[in-house]
């Protein structure tokens, strides 16, 4: 009969084993999520200069929220594509976006996305207004492996000078 230690280094090498089959996550690619992010957040704001509300709230996740000062937030596509109808059918509007930084998480399911904006909105009543702040902009991996437009956050503040990229 074996005694009870070359029974426990017998267990200990099983478990070892069997841990090396088990199939571990493989890391996230930060770099190409990073890019991802900094596209799409693009595509947004290409697509609501070109006054395309459908395209540019196609970003948005199905759980998407937009928080926006001034206004009650926006949940949803739907929601979104409306809000943005109303802006475009109401004022010219130009959104330029400032040099933009990515962060990504460890697991590459969540990536945001912060630049400082500027929205020039112009109308025949008021002639032309700016606003400038901050764009939070968080995308969020769904079940396709897609990354979506989870949570929309901008906030206004002291002038800046983007440049659309």
């Amino acid at each position: 009969m074996l005694n009870r230690s070359v029974w426990l280094l017998l267990a200990i090498a099983g478990c070892s084993a069997l841990g090396g089959c088990i199939r571990q996550a493989a890391p996230a690619d930060g770099g190409a999520v990073a890019d991802q992010v900094r596209k799409d957040a693009a595509g947004v704001v290409a697509a609501y200069n070109a006054k395309d509300a459908h395209r540019a709230a196609a970003y948005d996740a199905p759980d998407y929220v937009g928080v926006y000062h001034g206004s009650a937030n926006t949940i949803g596509p739907a929601a979104d594509e409306a809000a943005m109808k109303t802006q475009m059918a109401a004022a010219k509007v130009d959104w330029q976006l400032g040099p933009g930084k990515v962060t990504v998480s460890k697991g590459g399911d969540l990536g945001v996305f912060e630049a400082p904006y500027l929205f020039i909105i112009g109308t025949p009543q008021s002639g032309e207004t700016r606003e400038s702040g901050t764009w939070i902009a968080i995308f969020k991996r769904q079940s396709d492996g897609s990354m979506k437009l989870w949570r929309s956050i901008a906030s206004d503040g002291p002038p800046v000078r983007p440049q659309t990229p």
